[in-house]
């Protein structure tokens, strides 16, 4: 029966990261890989701790305020009156990377806060967005004097010339700050980033099924990465799937004319296609 709930989960997300970006459902999709790995998760009621927690902002941010003013009453509401904050444990647990949990325990990874930071704002009608910086993740307001702000540290709203010395202490004294670090991202790329973030996780303790699974569903936002087809591949070959290790190494030799990573992955091949009878 798992199994079977598996697929239909696998489907479900499928079928909600299709279209185009704006149409996405964040939060559904967010929720559906959650519930791969947590199959207690009632989705239905965790879009309506979104709906409530808006509802509260609506009260709280003025229909007329600027971009500044908007994110400021945004993130007193959902780091002061709701407790949404980062903490530092969060970056050692896999807790983090999901909605569900960062809604039960009101923290997680900066990009995780921040998808319920555009949730709520987008349910109010705030014209927001992601903006990955590097090693980070933020928010900003998209009228014509974008406003940002750093849910993962209360909350804390400033504007795009501000943005170098408030972000500094997640750089390295030699790191130089572009302005195109302040790009918005599209919702694909923010639920792929979610993704790979638990993947590496996955791949630092060694879990390699679960690194699989989220390789596998990064593919499905984004088909055409062949990197994550050579990963998949890699990751079939490890527990000894070498069927479906073949497939995707050989799409992956096919796709990318002379990868540096050639004979390393040629050899990964050959041992997968005689270990699954390919080859006699």
């Amino acid at each position: 029966m798992r199994g079977k709930a598996h697929d239909s989960t696998r489907a479900a997300f499928a079928r909600t990261v299709q279209g185009t970006d704006v149409e996405m459902n964040l939060a559904l999709a967010s929720l559906l890989f959650a519930l791969d790995r947590h199959p207690e998760l009632d989705v239905a009621q965790y879009l309506a701790m979104l709906d409530a927690l808006a509802e509260g902002a609506a009260r709280v941010v003025p229909s007329d305020a600027d971009p500044v003013e908007a994110l400021t009453a945004l993130g007193r509401y959902l780091c002061d009156g709701e407790g949404l904050r980062g903490e530092q444990k969060v970056y050692s647990t896999t807790d983090g990377c999901f909605l569900d949990r960062a809604l039960d325990q009101r923290t997680g990874l900066p990009i995780t806060l921040s998808v319920i930071y555009l949730e709520v704002g987008w349910r109010i009608g705030l014209p927001l967005a992601g903006v990955g910086v590097p090693g980070h993740f933020i928010i900003k307001h998209e009228a014509n004097e974008a406003a940002y702000c750093d849910p993962f540290h209360g909350g804390r709203v400033f504007h795009a010339d501000d943005c170098a010395a408030a972000l500094g202490g997640q750089f390295s004294e030699d790191f130089t700050f572009h302005q195109a670090f302040l790009a918005s991202v599209s919702r694909a790329t923010i639920l792929y980033r979610m993704l790979n973030n638990l993947k590496q996780m996955y791949l630092r303790s060694r879990k390699l099924h679960l690194a699989l699974w989220a390789t596998d569903r990064m593919l499905i936002v984004r088909p055409e990465s062949v990197a994550d087809i050579r990963d998949r591949g890699l990751l079939y070959a490890a527990i000894q799937n070498h069927t479906q290790a073949v497939l995707d190494l050989e799409a992956y030799l096919s796709s990318v004319p002379n990868p540096p990573d050639a004979l390393a992955v040629i050899g990964q091949l050959r041992t997968a296609q005689l270990r699954s009878g390919w080859l006699n």
